[in-house]
């Protein structure tokens, strides 16, 4: 209760302070695991780069790595993008990752 005497909406609404509280951990979360997802594509992508010179087992295992952070990335963001332009970030990030998988190494495919 308010120090009026009110009841608060989440008191009125007692479902309403768990959703709220539902919304806010899944905010949470996505915050978190876009922060993640995107620390682990700029760490394997670095990781194709210094493989250039490398022996093809090391560029494939950097390739493949790679491939799975670009896949990470789009399932973060296909449960995490709210926007107007989720379809349109979605459509961009699968062909982004159609097109390095065609780039890869041929042994190295998915």
């Amino acid at each position: 209760m308010s120090p009026h005497g009110h009841l608060g909406v989440a008191e009125r609404r007692p479902g309403c302070a768990g959703a709220l509280g539902s919304a806010i951990s899944a905010a949470a979360d996505c915050a978190s695991d876009l922060t993640a997802s995107q620390q682990g594509l700029e760490r394997t992508r670095a990781a194709v780069a210094a493989s250039a010179t490398s022996a093809e087992a090391q560029k494939c295992a950097a390739h493949r790595r790679y491939y799975a952070a670009l896949v990470k990335v789009r399932e973060v963001f296909t449960r995490c993008d709210t926007g107007a332009q989720k379809g349109s970030h979605a459509a961009q990030l699968t062909a982004t990752i159609d097109d390095f998988k065609t780039k890869m190494p041929r042994g190295c495919r998915p």
